[in-house]
């Protein structure tokens, strides 16, 4: 857009001035493409690559009552072998549904009090806890371990109160950067951080953590407008699994945020 704006300047008044300021827009554009670039993950090795889970991350919206029973559907037919939840309540009278296909969960009442978050899985846990990383909410970081035919991968579903709380996301960032110390390895992280990984905060977690997003992130916010929207909702992965694919789910089914669905492989 500033482009665009220096573009017009320029052609009515052809100068230094907007011709500076169109050099400035594409310089600071290119530079936010590769602060976007900047932690993909390198390209899956598609002759070392195997094919190992399907995995859904999904803020809900808590005050989205109605559309509980057709998100507890979705979540059913998804085919999905591990599922984040954010802002669970919606699905909270849905509980005896899921989980006959997803017998094992954190949240919702299982290690939590709330049904803020949850983490649902096809498999057993070899080891799940739940914490609270933030000032503000409880209960909204969740890791678990899980084999998958020997191959053990550990998931961490995150909700980020959004950036502009004081500094209340730095301080989950790296609340949650510490509890991931005691879950070294193969790791898929995932879930509703309220802002880029443009974000200082964001970028320094990455560092520290080794996680890395896929090579593209769609744009999962607003909800009415994705073409010119934000990745505020993430997959990251490190170690042997990679992002295969990541995309949007067709239909927000009345959350205010799109969910994402990913295939994740394990790279030899």
């Amino acid at each position: 857009m500033a482009f665009l704006i220096a573009g017009a300047a320029f052609l009515l008044h052809r100068n230094f001035a907007p011709a500076l300021m169109m050099t400035l827009a594409v310089a600071i554009g290119g530079h936010g493409l590769f602060m976007l670039f900047e932690f993909r993950q390198e390209p899956v090795r598609t002759e070392n690559a195997k094919p190992l889970l399907r995995f859904l991350s999904f803020n809900i919206m808590g005050n989205n009552g109605p559309g509980g029973p057709r998100i507890a559907d979705y979540i059913i037919a998804s085919g999905a072998d591990v599922v984040f939840i954010q802002e669970s309540a919606p699905i909270g009278p849905e509980i005896d549904r899921i989980k006959s296909v997803y017998p094992y969960r954190l949240g919702c009442g299982a290690q939590t009090i709330t049904c803020d978050q949850s983490l649902w899985s096809k498999r057993p846990f070899l080891r799940g806890e739940v914490f609270t990383a933030s000032p503000i909410y409880r209960d909204r970081l969740m890791l678990a371990s899980i084999d998958f035919d020997g191959r053990v991968v550990n998931f961490a579903n995150v909700h980020l109160t959004k950036p502009y709380f004081d500094n209340f996301h730095e301080i989950e960032l790296t609340q949650v950067a510490r509890r991931l110390d005691a879950y070294p390895g193969a790791m898929v992280l995932a879930g509703d951080f309220n802002a880029s990984i443009l974000l200082t905060d964001i970028r320094a977690f990455l560092r520290r953590t080794g996680l890395r997003t896929a090579q593209m992130e769609p744009n999962t916010w607003p909800v009415g407008f994705p073409q010119i929207g934000m990745a505020i909702d993430h997959v990251f992965a490190r170690g042997q699994v990679k992002i295969g694919s990541l995309a949007r789910i067709p239909d927000t089914i009345g959350s205010n945020h799109y969910g994402l669905i990913s295939e994740i492989v394990w790279e030899d």
